[in-house]
This record gives structure tokens, sequence and C-alpha cells, in this order.
């Protein structure tokens, strides 16, 4: 099943920590046939990384400063967009480096993958990038390329915020999914809406609601929207 951009957006502004970006994009990577991602902020010689890109690969990557010669981040500096990118097309490179590069990242599953560019204020570059490790060409079929963009600049503010926030919670603070229905709710959309929109069932979305109205000493989903407002969980 496809994942859309617009559901992930919807589920990066409902997590209450990076654990939950982090798992928001790692559902919407293997709903899509991937197997990693990872967000890199340049800004200067700062570099801001985040995902779940294998470990050694990781120290590989930053240790070296490989952004500087990685195929994809050369490509996402040129202009901002979603595009796709191969592993495999760099071991034709007349370019040695370049070719170690691409061998190095092939041994550690990085093949081939989607790729998402933005440039912010004061020259900052963004890139959100979809890694797969097996063989065959990955293809978008019916995923909406086009949502790229906001998505990233979505997950942008939403890191920004939790890292700079110090959130007001209840004892008890609501899940990611708890949520994000609850957010659709103070929309105005009932559990029915709300599981279309999420692809959960109507009665997943009302026990989330329910569980969240224990939460917040809620007798009705309105007083619960209100308690949220209040608490500026939403």
């Amino acid at each position: 099943m496809v994942m859309q951009f617009r559901m992930l957006l919807d589920c990066l502004d409902a997590a209450v920590c990076d654990s939950a970006l982090s798992q928001a994009l790692t559902s919407f990577a293997n709903c899509n046939g991937f197997d990693y991602h990872a967000y890199l902020g340049l800004e200067g010689v700062s570099r801001d990384y985040f995902g779940t890109f294998p470990t050694d690969w990781q120290d590989l990557y930053l240790k070296n400063n490989l952004a500087c010669l990685d195929p994809v981040v050369r490509q996402a500096k040129r202009c901002s967009g979603t595009f796709i990118w191969s592993a495999t097309g760099w071991l034709h490179s007349r370019d040695t480096k370049l070719r170690n590069f691409a061998s190095d990242a092939i041994e550690h599953g990085i093949t081939h993958g989607l790729a998402i560019s933005a440039r912010t204020s004061f020259d900052r570059q963004l890139i959100l990038s979809f890694a797969s490790s097996h063989s065959e060409y990955w293809r978008p079929g019916t995923l909406e390329l086009s949502d790229g963009v906001p998505l990233l600049m979505e997950l942008h503010h939403r890191l920004k915020e939790l890292r700079q926030t110090v959130p007001r919670v209840p004892a008890r603070p609501l899940s990611s999914r708890e949520r994000l229905c609850l957010i659709w709710a103070a929309k105005g959309k009932t559990a029915i809406e709300t599981g279309t929109l999420t692809q959960l069932s109507h009665r997943t979305v009302q026990s989330y609601l329910d569980t969240a109205r224990s939460k917040l000493g809620a007798a009705t989903v309105a007083q619960l929207v209100a308690n949220a407002k209040d608490m500026k969980l939403i």
C-alpha cells in the first residue's frame, strides 16, 4: 500500500517527539519500498543529521564530510524539488572518488532512492532522502511527488519546534496516534472520516479519542478539544 506525502505530513504535525517523527518516516518508508530515511540540514560547515541510515555509513559519511561529494546533495543544491537517484549509476562516472563513494554506499545498503530538497533562509539547504537496499530500480508509482517540498518544510519546522519548545504535557502524555486523531476531531471530522484519512478503522480512531479523553480529563470530544487547546497541545 502506497502512503502519500500528505498522510505523512499529517503524522509529522501530530508527532510529540523526535522518535515519533522517526516512526512516521519509517512507516512511510516501509509502505513505499524503502529501508531507510535521512534528513540533512546544511548551513555553512554545520551538519544537522536525523535518520535511520546504517550507523557505520552515518559515521563514515559525517566523519569524512562526504556531503561534499554526494551526488544527491549536489543535485539538491541546484534546485528545490523531488527527484529519484541511483548509486549504481554513479559507478560509471569517470571520477574515481565518486565511483568509490558509490561502491561504499552500495556496500552499506544505500542503492536507490528518492530525495526532496528545499532551501530556507540564510542559504540553509534541507534534504530528505529515502533509500532502498534492493537491486531493482525504485519507481514512484502512484506517489504524488509534487507534495514533497511542503512535507520537507513541515519536517524542518517540526524538528525545530520539538527541540526548542518545552511542551506542556499532562500527567499521562498523549501518543502521536492519539494526537493525530485529536487534531482531526478538532477540525470537525467524525471517527469514520478520520479513519478514512488516516487508514485506521473508525473503532481504532474512537479508541484513541477515548484514551485521550481519559488522559485530559474530558467527558466529551468537544471538551477534549477545548482542554487540548488550553494546554497548547494542538
